[in-house]
């Protein structure tokens, strides 16, 4: 029961942020309207990929070091972070794309997104998702509040806004994890850089494939439909990341079980695929053409169903490559699915728009499947044939 409890609690908080963010986007929109909504998302935009870079992978690196020595887990997150710290002065490259004004305020973000992400592997570790879900909470409040109070858009304000949201948010989170008591001895050291490269460049080559496609709509189509296909991209992006929500809880067991428990951890999340899956896209249909009205047919929500659908198949395939150290194999197959998905999406976006995108991604969705699977089989076979020539 614990056990279910903490899935549970980890599906919620990890699926609340991208569901507080989807809601203070429509109603940001639709308050606001979407040419200065925009100019909000424009500056994020830039604030996240920094942040992005600033993380260096160090999530799951963190995690395999938390596993083989628990008890120096302190001394890993304190150095990893103060060795990251080095990469903060690239937040100042913002003054060259924004005003003055505006720049500083970005660059804070930076800052404070940067030492609130650091968290996410003590959080992971110890398993205590129930506070950053009351972190998470009270930040939407203060955004989603924000929209509503303010007659007005203001760059600037509402940058503000979400500076105190995440200051609301480090301060909830520390004062429930209470790290800064533990004892700990932190290093500067070019090591954590070099540890941390291979998860950089595999969260790099996802994060190309999982982008691409806004950048090429944005690009081809109208600016009406690029805030349509965000919509529904972002909401089938949710259902899809359910199942990484699912299994982050067992992440570090995953790193020390047999290969026989991991299989039954597959068993269970493959069960699970096709109702959570069901469930979502209708729940995803209901709000977006009995609320928000987008209009589309039910062949857009059919799609989405089959991208978010292999996800569940092949997220734990990609936990046990990295537990065999096979990163450079993970971003192969990203790059391969990037290459695939671009090329899809170019031959389908004129004649077919939105609809063309999202078979490009289903499309790229299971070939990529279908290549952890085959890879799977292979490496089995592999195994079998070096057991018989050892007997």
């Amino acid at each position: 029961m614990s056990r279910l409890l903490t899935i549970g609690m980890n599906t919620i908080r990890g699926f609340a942020n991208p569901a507080f963010n989807f809601l203070i986007v429509i109603f940001g929109v639709k308050i606001f309207g979407k040419n200065d909504w925009a100019s909000l998302i424009n500056v994020m935009i830039w604030v996240f990929f920094l942040t992005f870079i600033l993380g260096w992978g160090n999530r799951d690196h963190l995690l395999r070091e938390y596993s083989k020595a628990p008890g120096k887990m302190y001394d890993a997150f304190f150095s990893n972070l103060l060795s990251r710290s080095l990469l903060l002065p690239l937040a100042l490259l913002l003054f060259l794309f924004f005003p003055v004004h505006i720049a500083l305020w970005a660059v804070l973000l930076v800052v404070l997104t940067f030492a609130y992400a650091s968290l996410s592997t003590l959080i992971i570790y110890y398993q205590n998702f129930s506070a950053q879900l009351l972190a998470e909470a009270a930040a939407f409040i203060i955004i989603f509040g924000s929209v509503f109070y303010f007659e007005t858009f203001d760059l600037e304000i509402f940058l503000i806004v979400y500076t105190i949201a995440i200051v609301t948010k480090l301060v909830v989170l520390t004062v429930q994890m209470n790290f800064w008591k533990e004892q700990f001895s932190a290093t500067l050291s070019i090591q954590e850089f070099k540890s941390g490269f291979p998860f950089f460049v595999l969260g790099l080559s996802g994060w190309l494939m999982s982008k691409v496609d806004i950048y090429i709509v944005d690009f081809y189509l109208h600016q009406s439909q690029l805030a349509e296909y965000q919509l529904l991209i972002t909401a089938f992006l949710m259902l899809q990341a359910l199942a990484s929500y699912i299994t982050i809880p067992f992440t570090k067991h995953i790193y020390r079980v047999s290969d026989k428990v991991v299989q039954k951890m597959k068993n269970k999340l493959y069960t699970a695929a096709l109702p959570l899956t069901s469930f979502g896209v209708f729940s995803i249909w209901i709000i977006l053409e009995k609320f928000v009205k987008l209009g589309f047919t039910y062949h857009y929500y059919v799609l989405g169903s089959l991208i978010a659908l292999p996800c569940y198949f092949y997220t734990l395939n990609i936990m046990e490559l990295i537990k065999a150290h096979k990163e450079s194999t993970i971003i192969y197959i990203s790059l391969f699915g990037f290459f695939i998905n671009i090329s899809l999406i170019f031959l389908l976006i004129e004649t077919y728009e939105i609809l063309g995108v999202l078979i490009s991604v289903c499309i790229t969705q299971w070939m990529m499947l279908l290549v952890y699977k085959a890879l799977k089989t292979t490496a089995l076979k592999t195994t079998a044939l070096k057991t018989t020539a050892l007997k």
